[in-house]
């Protein structure tokens, strides 16, 4: 059992290393979470105003 928790004991550099992966994981998910959702409220609003109904001063023109 000893020589199964040997793999957490890490020197310092490998220490840095596990935290930089960490962070860098960490912070390309919250990218990739941001861009998501903004893309979500850009895109929705845009949605109905493709289908613009004709205005007041469109229709009186017809007539």
């Amino acid at each position: 059992m000893k020589g199964l928790f040997r793999i957490f004991e890490l020197t310092k550099n490998e220490q840095r290393v596990v935290l930089v992966v960490i962070l860098a994981l960490t912070v390309g998910a919250l990218v990739h979470y941001e861009r998501r959702v903004h893309r979500v409220h850009v895109r929705a609003p845009t949605a109905p105003e493709m289908k613009a109904s004709p205005s007041p001063v469109q229709s009186e023109d017809e007539q």
